[in-house]
């Protein structure tokens, strides 16, 4: 390791940060024609550049360099908190009162009260990085069941992005998609593909987290696994709750509701998101 060549320093460093914040890598005594470099991944590559953007609790590693020499490395490491979650869902996002199908509460379906449902239990965790963060529901049912139409525009979600500016979005949709029109003209695949695209094209930098079914949605959840895992995005499987009647809310009489998760299930759904945020 060459002597004299200078080593950065972050602006900040071990800090709780907005998900996205540039931090500044500065090196005093930079000879000509050195750079600054950082890496997310342990130094395996390097990106040059003196702000680096913080997306995960990663350790970032930081050098100068000037040809194929470099310097000692510095590293710091910060948690990123989100300030405005959107969620994309359905009913068991979210579903007002139905009293001819026995169902009488606000919040996702069929959770027991607001605070048990899967958004509420997120935004509880989300909490504890920032207490201040406002969550936004928007929902996905046009999506679900009009995708791939002519009638369907991907434009109702341009307020939401636009106004409301998330930084977390978690795409938990997928029940109410119709199975025979997966592979078909309408072109699922295709659709899911514009959807994802919209939510990452506009500026505000965002996490987005997208989920499989609850429910036995085979084929849908397919196209989930490989467009998200193709993109790069987490992906929370939710496969292992379908088949398991011990979350689902077998207590109301009304097939569509009981058919929901019950609080259990709105727990796991919550935790198996979480551990795919921080």
């Amino acid at each position: 390791m060459p002597q004299g060549l200078p080593i950065p320093v972050f602006s900040l460093t071990n800090d709780s940060i907005a998900y996205g914040t540039k931090i500044p890598i500065s090196a005093t005594d930079m000879p000509s024609g050195a750079l600054i470099e950082y890496s997310y991944d342990n130094g395996k590559a390097w990106t040059v550049g003196n702000q680096v953007p913080v997306f995960s609790s990663n350790v970032i590693l930081a050098r100068t360099r000037v040809n194929d020499l470099v310097s000692a490395v510095a590293q710091a490491n910060y948690v990123p908190y989100f300030q405005r979650m959107l969620v994309i869902g359905n009913s068991i996002m979210s579903h007002g009162p139905a009293p001819e199908l026995g169902w009488y509460n606000t919040n996702g379906m069929a959770a027991s009260a607001p605070e048990k449902d899967f958004v509420h239990l997120l935004t509880s965790h989300l909490a504890t990085l920032y207490p201040k963060v406002s969550i936004k529901l928007q929902n996905g049912g046009n999506f679900e069941r009009e995708f791939g139409l002519a009638t369907y525009s991907l434009d109702e979600f341009n307020e939401p992005l636009q106004v409301f500016k998330p930084d977390l979005i978690i795409v938990r949709i997928g029940e109410n998609v119709d199975e025979g029109e997966v592979l078909g003209g309408r072109n699922f695949e295709k659709q899911f593909r514009a959807l994802l695209d919209k939510f990452a094209s506009y500026a505000q930098p965002a996490k987005i987290v997208c989920t499989t079914s609850v429910w036995p949605r085979p084929q849908a959840d397919a196209i989930i696994r490989k467009v998200t895992l193709e993109k790069g995005y987490p992906l929370v499987d939710l496969s292992e709750m379908v088949p398991q009647s011990k979350y689902f809310a077998s207590q109301y009489t009304n097939p569509g509701v009981a058919a929901h998760p019950n609080d259990l299930g709105m727990l796991r759904i919550a935790d198996l998101i979480w551990q795919k945020i921080p």
